[in-house]
């Protein structure tokens, strides 16, 4: 398994971020946040540049961590907004979010990179839960299939992320939609972190049947890309009980997690995501280095 790292998770200065990565040991970066903008924004002088850095730094990209079908609304009249002003990430329609695909695949590209994050479309603020309905999955599906259309003629994979802040929050709700796709080119980002702390109030319940190390286990043959972090659940802390950590001092049982993909012969990246401070993100790096993947 390839050890990677997003590297806004260590500074938002790109080239302080690849000498750390560096630095530590990691052969592979993903990217998100870069230049004060979502990686699909980036202009092609603006890619060159991030190219010139990573063979400076002797860095591969992983995956491209676009924001594509996150702010999108699934439906008419649904209202989503951001909920971090630190997240950066496009808005507009579906031919909005193909357009910024589209650019996407221009800088997967340059940069040599073989996947793309999309999402299955951030939940409303004004529709009642359940999200990942039977209908929710038909419309994410067609978005998927005509993003898969985009994304034909270049050399990449879309991922899916199975994320808490949209309609498919679980491994398995991503895996059911990525085989009604049926494209080739569309396969998994598995996040077993996110698909913990999923709301349960937010999912229907055929999909609260499987514990992480069972949906890691079922899923395996359809990702491509894994993101890695840990959580720690507090019911005393509201309204968000579900604490960031350094990974290795939270729930997850991540030794379990990677026995599964080694057992399966998973060859892709596990690609730290920890969403704590810079030294918790460098311990984190160091935790992934003694699980010798």
């Amino acid at each position: 398994m390839k050890k990677s790292i997003i590297a806004d998770e260590i500074s938002s200065d790109l080239e302080e971020a690849f000498a750390v990565i560096h630095e530590m040991g990691f052969p592979y970066v993903e990217l998100h946040n870069v230049f004060g903008k979502s990686i699909e924004q980036l202009s092609e002088e603006e890619v060159h540049t991030v190219r010139a850095l990573l063979k400076k730094y002797d860095l591969k990209v992983s995956d491209l961590a676009s924001t594509v079908f996150f702010l999108c609304p699934l439906r008419e009249g649904d209202e989503v907004r951001g909920f971090s002003d630190s997240f950066h990430a496009v808005t507009g329609t579906v031919k909005d979010h193909l357009r910024w695909l589209e650019n996407a695949c221009r800088t997967a590209s340059l940069l040599e990179c073989p996947n793309i994050r999309l999402f299955p479309f951030r939940f409303p603020e004004n529709r009642k839960p359940p999200f990942g309905t039977k209908e929710d999955m038909m419309r994410i599906a067609d978005a998927i299939r005509m993003a898969s259309d985009t994304a034909s003629s270049w050399p990449v994979t879309l991922v899916v992320e199975n994320c808490p802040y949209s309609h498919l929050p679980k491994g398995q709700m991503t895996l059911e939609l990525v085989r009604m796709v049926d494209r080739n080119n569309v396969k998994l980002l598995y996040d077993p972190a996110n698909s913990y702390r999923a709301v349960k109030e937010n999912v229907p319940e055929e999909y609260l049947g499987w514990d992480t190390v069972s949906e890691v286990r079922q899923i395996l043959p359809e990702i491509r890309h894994v993101h890695v972090k840990d959580y720690h659940y507090d019911p005393a802390v509201r309204p968000k009980p579900f604490i960031h950590v350094p990974c290795g001092e939270g729930d997850l049982d991540y030794p379990s997690v990677f026995k599964v993909l080694k057992k399966g012969a998973y060859e892709d990246a596990c690609s730290l995501e920890p969403e704590v401070s810079r030294q918790g993100a460098i311990q984190s790096m160091k935790w992934l280095k003694e699980m010798n993947l």
